[in-house]
């Protein structure tokens, strides 16, 4: 079960570093949209270090700043279990 949530978490930090990417959003610019001041927060959810991830109001946050729906960026559960 640990390993399914850990490669859900993993899917849901690659969903919003390809919607981050695709919209020519930097590190610090996300990081900023989220309340942070350093790129670094994303940098350490980006490549899933101290274990730091996106939590809802996060998503909230990013879903909303790039109209997408906080939906857009969560892997079905299904997807993640393979």
């Amino acid at each position: 079960m640990e390993e399914n949530i850990d490669k859900f978490l993993d899917e849901i930090v690659l969903k919003v570093k390809e919607e981050r990417v695709k919209r020519n959003i930097s590190q610090l610019a996300l990081a900023q949209i989220l309340g942070h001041k350093s790129p670094n927060y994303i940098a350490k959810i980006e490549t899933r270090k101290h274990d730091v991830s996106y939590n809802l109001s996060h998503l909230y946050k990013i879903a909303y700043e790039f109209g997408i729906e906080v939906a857009d960026l969560i892997p079905h559960i299904q997807d993640s279990q393979k």
